[in-house]
């Protein structure tokens, strides 16, 4: 305890002296403009942070464009300089609309977005476009600086209205006959040859496909007005009047069908006056046999049928001498049967003693 004692006896002894001698400091006062200064500084560089964190927050889609970042031109920070903020441009923004969004929370911000000289012109809004053309059209969609010309345009539906010719028609027609003559639809194809013809009038080959089957129906008289109304389109159509001719030649109407013939069309076939010849020469028409007999002997002068023909119309017309050449000439043509051959020795040998009578 006396330790303890002595101690504290101590400690107040100090205590009295220090009391004493106490003696007043002097502190110079802090000027107030370096604590502006101060406060200045600290709220600029807050400033300078805040622009970057937020500008970090832009999201990198091509939303906007960025610009190199002007730096904040400050003074050296102390006490006793000045700061100052020079307001620059963070970013420049585009004209999408998605940008206007983030640029107004970008407006919150203390720095200012300083907006481009240079703005692009405003994007038209284009919507898909409906097109009727009866050519290639060009589809031009316009824009403030772009006109674009394209008829494949995605978004673009483009209707062409294609003009078919009379004959693709008929043919059209025509196939649907043939489709239905395999199902043995006789009905629809004698409806699609008639369309067929009102299509194009002139088609001999369809006319005769639709007569044919008029005719195989039973139904002659339409099938010989059908090919009548081709015939009178067309006077020197030469496969109409055949195909009527030999109809009405199995209906046994001979002299009808040498009616039909009996016009000579300027390049009438072997067939058409073959026909012609025979028809004629059968019906005692003997100018219209002789005529016709002629005309084979030119076209084909190596058919002893034809010499034959053409001696016997001459005998009848009493032109024994030109009649006994082509006997002869008939002789030694070919297509002449053992029958004919004796036919014409007889019939030489009669113009012979016509001859010695006459004399």
């Amino acid at each position: 305890m006396s330790a303890i004692n002595r101690a504290l006896a101590d400690l107040s002894t100090k205590s009295a002296s220090t009391d004493s001698v106490l003696v007043k400091a002097e502190v110079k006062p802090v000027k107030s403009t370096r604590i502006v200064a101060w406060v200045v500084a600290s709220f600029t560089t807050s400033l300078a942070v805040g622009g970057w964190a937020i500008s970090q927050q832009v999201p990198s889609a091509p939303l906007y464009h960025f610009e190199p970042v002007e730096a904040l031109a400050t003074a050296d920070v102390s006490p006793t300089s000045k700061t100052s903020v020079v307001s620059s441009p963070m970013y420049l923004a585009s004209n999408d609309p998605l940008a206007a969004s983030q640029s107004s929370q970008t407006e919150s911000a203390p720095i200012k977005a300083v907006q481009s000289h240079s703005q692009s012109a405003p994007i038209a809004k284009t919507q898909p476009q409906v097109v009727e053309s009866s050519v290639n059209h060009t589809l031009v969609s316009a824009s403030t600086n772009k006109v674009v010309a394209s008829q494949a345009q995605q978004g673009q539906v483009v209707i062409e209205h294609v003009a078919l010719t009379p004959q693709q028609l008929a043919d059209k027609a025509s196939e649907r006959a043939k489709k239905a003559l395999d199902s043995n639809n006789l009905s629809q194809a004698l409806d699609a040859y008639n369309q067929a013809l009102r299509y194009t009038p002139n088609d001999s080959d369809i006319r005769q496909r639709l007569a044919a089957l008029y005719y195989g129906k039973g139904e002659v008289r339409k099938a010989a007005e059908t090919l009548q109304k081709g015939i009178a389109l067309d006077s020197d159509n030469i496969d109409l009047r055949l195909a009527l001719a030999k109809m009405l030649l199995k209906e046994q109407q001979n002299p009808a069908a040498l009616t039909v013939l009996s016009a000579l069309p300027e390049h009438a076939s072997i067939e058409y006056l073959s026909l012609r010849a025979a028809l004629a020469q059968k019906q005692k028409q003997d100018q219209l046999a002789l005529e016709s007999y002629s005309q084979l002997v030119e076209r084909e002068p190596q058919s002893g049928r034809w010499w034959l023909g053409l001696a016997i119309q001459q005998e009848r017309a009493f032109d024994l001498a030109a009649a006994k050449s082509s006997y002869r000439q008939a002789l030694t043509k070919l297509g002449i049967s053992s029958q004919s051959q004796q036919f014409i020795r007889d019939r030489l040998a009669l113009i012979g003693r016509l001859e010695e009578q006459a004399q």
